[in-house]
């Protein structure tokens, strides 16, 4: 007995459009550029201290 109904052969996208596509309104500009901000600056310094802290775990959880 076959339980699955088949709903297309082409797989759909995701839609392009973002956030920061077609800004409209004060408020979605303020969280675009929150977004890019996080996005651009804040991460990138942010990274190489948790992959430190994340390498340092590793080792005392195996006793290096």
């Amino acid at each position: 007995m076959k339980h699955m109904k088949l709903l297309g052969t082409i797989p759909q996208y995701a839609q392009g459009e973002g956030l920061c596509d077609n800004i409209t309104t004060t408020t979605q500009a303020r969280y675009c550029f929150v977004l890019s901000f996080l996005t651009d600056f804040v991460v990138p310094l942010v990274q190489p201290f948790i992959l430190w802290k994340t390498l340092q775990d590793e080792e005392t959880a195996t006793g290096a």
